[in-house]
Order: C-alpha cells, then structure tokens, then sequence
C-alpha cells in the first residue's frame, strides 16, 4: 500500500521558513514509512528566489518536479504556491532520476535514463511517473514513443512543465532541487499488487471550420501549411488571428488526427514563429486532418465536474494525482473556477491538482488496448 502525503508554502522569500513549513506539515519524522520519494511543483518564483532547493534539500528522500502556474490541494488553492506529494509505502519502492540534455541526442538520453534506472531490479515497475521540461523540438508525443519502446509499455502518467505564459518558453523540470530547462525525470514505482485508475477528459470537438483541412506541409511539431495555405494565413481567414490579436490563437486547440490508431487529438499552438509558422505541443504528420476547436467556460467546467464523477466512482482508491492543461483555463474568469471544484468536491481525499503544459496519460485505442498518449487541452487523474 502507498500513502499520498501532501504539504504547502506561500513563503516564496525566505527559503528556511518555506521548508521548515513544509517538514512540520508532512511530519516526516514520523508519518513516513519504509521507502519514500517525493513529487515538487511550484511557480517559477520560488525557483529564483532558491525556495524549491531549499525544501528539497531538507527532505530525507528524493524528488522530481517542475514548474506549473496554479496548484489546489485540500483546503489549498493558489497561483503562486509551491506544493509537494509525497509517495511512502512499506512494500513499494521507488526509483528516480533525470536525463542529460535532450537538446543532443534526446532519444538515447531518455533510454538511457530508463535502463539505468530499471536495470538494477528484476521486476518492471508498475507505473511511471514523468515531468518534462518540453525544449524546443521535443514534444511529449516523442517522450511517449521512446518511453514506451524502452519499458514494452509500462503505464506512463505525467506533465510536461510551464511557465507563466501561453507561449511556454522559459519551463524548467526540478530534480533534488536542481532545475533544468533541457532535460527529463522520471519517478519508477515498484508495486506487484498496485491498482492504478487513469481518467482523462477532454474538450468535445466543436469544429469551428467546416469544411476539410489537411496539414500540408509540416515539419515535425512545427505546422506550416493547412490545405495549401500558410498556416498562419489560414488562421486569420478564419478571423482567429489579426495583427492586433494574435494572442486569440492561444485559446484553440487544434484537434489533429495523424490517421493512427490513437484517433484525434487535442493540440495547442504554443508560438507563431518567423515565416508564419506555428509552433504546436505535439507532433503532426503531413496529410494529418486538422480541425480548429471553440472552447467555452461553461464546457471547461463540466469537463472538471465529469473527471471529479469519475474519481469518485474509483471507491476505495482515495489518492489521485490531477493534471489540468493550461490552456483549458482562457475562457475562465479566472484559474481559481476550476481549482474550487476540486476543492468542494474532493472533500475526505487527498488530491493534488496541478496545471500543466502538456498532459501524458494512458487510454483506449480503438482496439481496445491501454496505451500510452501525450494529450492536450485536456484533464488526466491517476488514482490509486
């Protein structure tokens, strides 16, 4: 069995009062059990200002994370907050690490990183738990494809990083209170009798676009063209992009079908980069159909309520890991609508709702089979 401990600070100034806060509210010298490992997210303020380090030098096991922007906790809500969860068992065990700079040579750095952490334990671990900091030219569904041909498809469940802003340039992951904008942690959990639940929902498909559009000329996660037209030339025939609105792209997901077996799925725009072309969060292959979504507040909500219907139908599963895609919050009045939910809702469980920039979650293909997918614009729980 796994305890989920939780604890919190708003001390983003002092890096002493910030862990001495966090040590008496998981009363680690006494609430922990024989092994432990610990997960860390936080704003980017409590990073600079040497908060994060702090706290995880002073803990006695260790920690993976990142940087997100809105946390929600029991009793706990906040934008600027740094919150760490605690996994303690008597019979599980736990494996961590980070990766070399994935900037080089990403895949073998990534492999490398597994095998040395699986490779000393005769079993397979049961779940995997991952942040990823998402540089430049690596998006998650990469992380995905390589995690899964290196463990043979051991359940993966994670985020990858985010800043502060809709363009998600400056993330960083945290492993033992080091920080790094380049790299990737992984969390192993070893447990022959763990029971996982994965729930995940997303925004339904109300296509703004009716007519066919196909990705026509792409370049990895970079869009180029759609349906022969520059991207970014497409986006303003549809009113979405205009040079004193280009942000408004921010709040659309594209929902893309690669024409696999995974089926559609979300895809935010990150940046329109020089020459009109638009960075996106996962990659897209040429031919893909591409489809520019509409999302509203009242959906986002009901998305947030159906995922909490969910949770509780997991009966005697009482600890759930929440990611909630950023760009699920636009149409919100603000972050803290959808974090009260959670709050009202999930009274009597421990929980850490976290926002992310980019979700990695297990689900159904089309033949039935559980499989390992990046996602975005969407909420994933892992209950256990």
């Amino acid at each position: 069995m796994i305890r989920f401990l939780t604890a919190f600070t708003f001390e983003i100034d002092d890096p002493r009062i910030a862990a001495q806060e966090i040590l008496e509210q998981l009363d680690t010298k006494h609430a922990l059990l024989k092994n432990s490992a610990g997960l860390l997210f936080c704003s980017l303020g409590f990073v600079s200002s040497g908060v994060a380090e702090a706290v995880c030098k002073e803990l006695p096991f260790e920690v993976i994370g990142c940087t997100t922007h809105g946390i929600a906790a029991p009793e706990t809500i906040g934008e600027n907050i740094l919150a760490v969860t605690v996994l303690t068992s008597n019979d599980s065990f736990f494996k961590i690490g980070v990766s070399e700079p994935l900037n080089a040579d990403g895949k073998t750095r990534i492999t490398e990183l597994y095998e040395r952490l699986s490779g000393s334990s005769e079993f397979s671990p049961a779940l995997i738990l991952v942040c990823h900091s998402n540089p430049e030219g690596f998006p998650g569904d990469n992380v995905v494809e390589i995690l899964d041909r290196a463990s043979g498809g051991i359940p993966l469940f994670g985020t990858n990083a985010l800043d502060e802003t809709f363009e998600n340039r400056t993330p960083l992951i945290i492993h033992n209170g080091s920080s790094y904008a380049d790299r990737l942690a992984l969390l192993l959990v070893y447990d022959g009798t763990m029971e996982s639940r994965f729930d995940i929902k997303s925004l339904p498909a109300l296509n703004i676009y009716s007519k066919p559009a196909l990705a026509t000329e792409v370049q990895g996660n970079k869009l180029i063209s759609i349906n022969n037209i520059p991207a970014v030339e497409f986006m303003e025939k549809l009113g979405i992009i205009s040079k004193n609105k280009a942000n408004a792209v921010y709040g659309f997901p594209l929902l893309v079908d690669n024409n696999d077996d995974a089926g559609p799925k979300s895809c935010a725009i990150h940046s329109i980069e020089d020459g009109g072309v638009l960075r996106c969060g996962s990659t897209i292959v040429q031919g893909a159909t591409v489809k520019l979504v509409s999302q509203m507040r009242d959906e986002v909500l009901r998305n947030s309520e159906q995922l909490i219907e969910s949770i509780k139908e997991a009966g005697s599963k009482t600890n759930h890991l929440i990611f909630s895609c950023f760009g699920r919050s636009i149409p919100l009045v603000d972050l803290e609508e959808e974090m009260a939910l959670f709050k009202k809702h999930m009274e009597g469980r421990s929980y850490m709702f976290i926002y992310s920039g980019g979700e990695f979650c297990p689900v159904h293909d089309k033949q039935g089979k559980i499989r390992n997918c990046f996602h975005q614009f969407s909420i994933i729980s892992l209950s256990f």
